[in-house]
């Protein structure tokens, strides 16, 4: 992640705390009591609205609920103790981006796969989606985004594509940031969604797994001191008449935590959107910086090109994302190394 969201409170998280009760509390306590004796008054307020399963059979949530509590019955201790755990585990985003392990979908009771995960899903599909269950997904992304830390006009994520703003009437996708078909049991937690572009969640990420194979990974709602720098590196021919730039070997790197930008990269294809970036808006650059080069030395006829590159790195700083400066101030370095470079544009 380029850039970190800061968490905030909202109701969108309750109803995670209630299907917590349920799974922990409820099913996994499973006996001759009656289900409905044992549920939250909280959840009660919610399970009747209308259930339908994959296979297309319509009941209430309730009668959903119920069901998978008689399956319970039937399981045993050590099996019960492996779901609530599991549940716990899979839950803590942040503790498994940073190297724990969780439990798999295939260690667990075959009702996990077949009964709990299409609920949950229905859960964030249609219950959030249809009714403001306690929660909204529209309210919670614009208070979200708002919030005086989160104040980004491009995804967090890349740092490339413009985000919708708390005054559209449009949101950004929610990226489930663990995938719902590995982790079933975070797929209404919002710890765990994460509000990203399209072209990060639909046309990269999809339902690539984070912790896979060990990987670490940048925790979205971290709190902890993020910074990530850019080093770019290249071979170029240069016209000497037309004083353009031909990249071949362009080269990125990303300074910082290297297994998390790492997995980043795989993620999210981040250092070839990059690189794409800057060979898409070099030539448009040269010219801006070439023009602004052109009205300093109309106030001072001794100044450098190096002199204007310095200016523009520092004068990008102050709004370091915005308009991909993060990337131009990488170029602008970059150029300024190059002897060759430098000795056409001075």
């Amino acid at each position: 992640m380029l850039r970190l969201y800061k968490p905030i409170r909202h109701d969108i998280f309750k109803l995670h705390a209630l299907l917590e009760k349920v799974v922990c509390e409820v099913w996994c306590t499973a006996s001759d009591d009656v289900c409905d004796d044992k549920l939250d008054n909280e959840f009660k307020k919610i399970y009747k609205y209308s259930y339908k399963s994959t296979k297309k059979v319509k009941k209430t949530l309730k009668e959903e609920v119920e069901r998978i509590y008689e399956i319970f019955k039937t399981l045993t201790p050590e099996q019960r103790e492996s779901i609530k755990q599991a549940f716990v585990t899979n839950n803590k985003i942040e503790t498994l981006c940073n190297g724990a392990t969780p439990v798999y979908i295939s260690q667990l009771p075959d009702v996990v796969a077949n009964d709990i995960k299409p609920l949950f899903r229905w859960c964030y599909e249609k219950l959030f989606d249809n009714r403001k269950v306690l929660g909204d997904k529209m309210d919670y992304y614009n208070q979200l985004i708002k919030y005086i830390d989160n104040d980004f006009d491009t995804c967090p994520c890349c740092g490339l594509s413009d985000i919708e703003s708390s005054d559209s009437i449009c949101r950004e996708d929610y990226d489930h940031y663990l995938p719902k078909s590995h982790y079933p049991f975070a797929s209404v937690n919002f710890k765990n969604l994460v509000p990203i572009c399209n072209k990060c969640n639909r046309d990269r990420k999809k339902a690539k797994d984070p912790i896979e194979n060990d990987r670490i990974a940048f925790y979205p709602f971290s709190t902890e001191e993020h910074s990530i720098e850019l080093s770019l590196e290249y071979v170029a021919d240069i016209d000497n008449i037309t004083k353009q730039l031909k990249f071949s070997g362009l080269k990125i790197d990303l300074i910082g935590d290297t297994r998390k930008i790492n997995t980043w990269d795989w993620l999210f294809d981040i250092k070839t959107r990059y690189k794409d970036q800057i060979k898409t808006f070099t030539k448009t650059f040269l010219k801006r910086i070439e023009r602004r080069h052109e009205d300093f030395l109309k106030l001072d006829e001794n100044w450098s090109y190096a002199n204007t590159l310095d200016s523009l790195i520092e004068d990008y700083k102050f709004d370091y994302y915005e308009e991909k400066k993060f990337l131009k101030i990488a170029f602008l370095i970059a150029i300024k190394k190059d002897v060759e470079f430098m000795k056409v544009y001075e």
